[in-house]
Parts: structure tokens; C-alpha cells; sequence
């Protein structure tokens, strides 16, 4: 919105004018890793005079790393707020290794994981050389993910705080500025998660009833995950920033919810614990008449419609069908 001030004869009046939104939508060959070709699609808002540095949202998708895709309404979306809030925001496809053929001969959930997040860390590299064509703040990259794309972005903020080999991969010293995770985890190996330097603020999304990805601690394929829940508490000691959201009664469904209904929260965290580096923590507890949930299709449609609906958008383009349709449905 811009505001335009005018002087007619000797009153000064105030005439707010719609900016008109110019978001493009670009896709690119970020990788090529053996017969796989990996895409990101690049969201820019062209109407925004450029006066500063862009900083940067990188979006991962969910579907259990076995499906899912960056092409989906929601998703775009959330990477067309961004846009209109200035950033470069991107949508990233990854390799994904629960496949029936076993196709990259993985063992365990971790090596799983790992395929995604060393993707991500070159779709990073992808984008950080893009600095001076997309006019990049290098320093203010965020992440953020559903599912199995939140347990990716946590999973390699774990892995930059501890230097795993892979990670330096990325610029010397480079860490993401924020991560907004929904409905994510992270491994842990031993009776604490260990973090060897201060992970970066976080907004973490989570139903208190997630049935998928674990809110608090639990056992799941040999390891151990801890939720938003675990992760609060032990960033609490840490003194680490971050805002714990938790819908009560919720389950997975938060793994998708926050891509269209909490700009207003992803908005605040920006500004309050990015840009004015906010180092206090927030816990909030928000209760529905009737908690939202992902028991049926049905419900998915009232709650998460874009999610489910807006797949159908995209089926042409998409490699691997999401998700079967619901009946019924016109798309």
C-alpha cells in the first residue's frame, strides 16, 4: 500500500492507493543429481521498487518423503505472501527417498532425511548464487516446511549447529536467519538433542494431537523424534528465541494449516524475532470450538481446502501424483 500525499489549494489531504502486485512465478534447474533433475520455482514481486536487499523464504513440501510437490495452491499462496512482503520466495522439489523401488538404497529414516537435506542445502547454494541478479540479503535467508518438509528444515538447522561434514557445503559461517516449521521434529540420538552452537529463532506449529509427527518425544522406525513441545522447553533453558504455537486438540492437519491461516503470526515473527532480533520466547495455545483435524477428507476440505483442492491446479505439470482425489469433487 503507498501513500500519496497531495497539496490542493492550501489542504493537505491523504489519497491511499492500492499498489497493484506484479509476482512472477520462474522455475529453475537447481540440481542434477544423477537421473534426478531438481526444480525450485522463484516468486518475485516486480512491482516493489528495489531499495534494499531481498531477503529470502525457502519453502519445503510434506508427504512423508514419498510424495508431494512444490506446485500446490497453498503453497503458492504462502510463497506469494512473502513475495508481496518483498521477499524472493521459492518453492523447492527434492529428492525423495521412501520409494517402492528403493531407488538411492536408503536403510534408515535418517539416511531418508539426509537425500532432503543435502538438497536443500544445494538449492541454498542455488539461490545465494543468484545474490546480485535477485538483489539478495544473504544474511536474512529463512526456511520454513510441513511435515516432512519441517522435520528437513530442522533436521539440517541440527546439522549446521553441529558441523556435520555435508553442511560445509554452504558459504563459510552461514546459517539461516529464522525457520518456520509445521508440524516438525528433528532425531534425536541419546537422551538430550544436542546442539553444539545456538540454532536461529524459530516459529514452531503444532497440534498438541499430531498422530504423524510427533509433538513431544517419541520412538518411530529406531529413532527418537522430538516435537515442538521437546524443542520449547529445551530452548527455553537455552535461551534460544522462538515462538511456540500449539492449536489444542489439532493433529497433522497443522502440517498444512499455517500455509493460508496464520500469515498474521509468520508476519510478527518476521518482523518482531528476525528484524528486531527479539531474544525472548512466546508459548501460545490457541483452542477452537471444534479442533481442526485430518480424520476423514471431508474435514481436510474444511479445513486445509486449498491444500487438497489446489493440487488439482497443478496435476499436469506434476511428476508424481500427490494424493488420490477425493470423490465427488469437481476440479
Amino acid at each position: 500500500m503507498k501513500k500519496i500525499l497531495f497539496l490542493v489549494l492550501g489542504l493537505i489531504t491523504h489519497v491511499t492507493v492500492m499498489a497493484q502486485s506484479d509476482i512472477r512465478r520462474d522455475t529453475y534447474v537447481y540440481a542434477i543429481k544423477g537421473d534426478d533433475t531438481l526444480h525450485l520455482d522463484v516468486y518475485i514481486d516486480h512491482s516493489i521498487p528495489i531499495k534494499e536487499l531481498r531477503p529470502v523464504m525457502i519453502h519445503v513440501h510434506g508427504g512423508g518423503y514419498s510424495a508431494g510437490s512444490r506446485k500446490n495452491v497453498a503453497q503458492e499462496m504462502f510463497n506469494r505472501h512473502f513475495a508481496e512482503m518483498g521477499f524472493v520466495s521459492v518453492s523447492i522439489d527434492y529428492r525423495l527417498g521412501v520409494r517402492e523401488d528403493n531407488k538411492y538404497n536408503v536403510t534408515n529414516t535418517k539416511e531418508i532425511m539426509r537425500l532432503a537435506t543435502e538438497d536443500l542445502v544445494s538449492a541454498t547454494n542455488f539461490i545465494l548464487s543468484k545474490e546480485k541478479e535477485w538483489h539478495i540479503d544473504q544474511s536474512t535467508v529463512l526456511t520454513s516446511g510441513g511435515s516432512a518438509g519441517a522435520t528437513t528444515i530442522l533436521a539440517l538447522e541440527h546439522d549446521i549447529c553441529n558441523n556435520v561434514n555435508y553442511t560445509k557445503a554452504l558459504p563459510k559461517d552461514f546459517n539461516y536467519a529464522g525457520i518456520i516449521s509445521h508440524a516438525g521434529a528433528i532425531i534425536m540420538e541419546g537422551d538430550t538433542l544436542k546442539w553444539d552452537k545456538k540454532p536461529c529463532p524459530m516459529l514452531l506449529f503444532h497440534g498438541d494431537k499430531d498422530f504423524a509427527v510427533p509433538f513431544d518425544v517419541a520412538e518411530a522406525a529406531g529413532f527418537t523424534f522430538v516435537g515442538t513441545s521437546y524443542l520449547h522447553r529445551q530452548f527455553k533453558d537455552m535461551q534460544i528465541p522462538h515462538w511456540a504455537y500449539v492449536e489444542k486438540g489439532a493433529d497433522h492437519i497443522m502440517a498444512m494449516k499455517p500455509l493460508t491461516n496464520n500469515n498474521e503470526e509468520t508476519d510478527k515473527f518476521y518482523h518482531e524475532f528476525i528484524k528486531g532480533k527479539c531474544k525472548s520466547y512466546v508459548y501460545t495455545e490457541w483452542v477452537d470450538e471444534e479442533p481442526s483435524d485430518m480424520t476423514s477428507v471431508d474435514q481436510m476440505l474444511k479445513y486445509v481446502p486449498l491444500y487438497i483442492l489446489g493440487f488439482g491446479k497443478y496435476l499436469e505439470e506434476m511428476m508424481v501424483a500427490p494424493i488420490e482425489r477425493p470423490e465427488n469433487i469437481v476440479f
